[in-house]
């Protein structure tokens, strides 16, 4: 059952996998640090060779090259993460791909989570309506507690 920490690459990771780390330690657990990439969104410099309607296309199905490509970036984003934070001594970087919640919940379903752990964007209620939030989408549809770390935690 192990602590998921779900973070970007932004300065909130930090807390997110301190937070996890804690929870982690605490349950004699192993901790998990996820991230989320998104081909035609954070991945699109490394993919010149993909045409803009390939990589516009979610629909479609990717190919396996492309997939794995991501997967191993998003993978060192969360290693990278992790290595900011001087407590962390044991962990499993892991990169996903797809719709950030959905593959979030997932993997936290399938490895049996004892937590996720979470820090959202302070947005307004306009952003939130229109892009939605990875945060509020886990609080609603996990299968698992979410621990949510204070946006001015960070």
């Amino acid at each position: 059952m192990p602590i998921v920490a779900a973070v970007d690459d932004s300065d909130r990771a930090v807390a997110v996998i301190e937070q996890a780390n804690d929870l982690a330690d605490r349950y004699d657990t192993e901790l998990h640090i996820v991230h989320v990439g998104d081909p035609a969104v954070d991945f699109r410099e490394d993919f010149t060779d993909v045409s803009e309607e390939a990589l516009g296309a979610h629909d479609e199905p990717w190919s396996t090259q492309v997939l794995n490509a991501v997967q191993e970036s998003a993978a060192e984003i969360a290693a990278n993460a992790a290595e900011t934070v001087d407590e962390v001594d044991s962990y499993e970087a892991v990169g996903l791909v797809g719709d950030a919640s959905e593959v979030i919940r997932q993997y936290a379903s399938e490895h049996d989570a004892r937590y996720i752990v979470v820090s959202g964007r302070k947005r307004r209620p306009l952003g939130q309506a229109l892009f939605g939030s990875v945060t509020q989408a886990l609080l609603l549809n996990a299968d698992c507690p979410i621990v949510a770390v204070p946006h001015d935690a960070i």
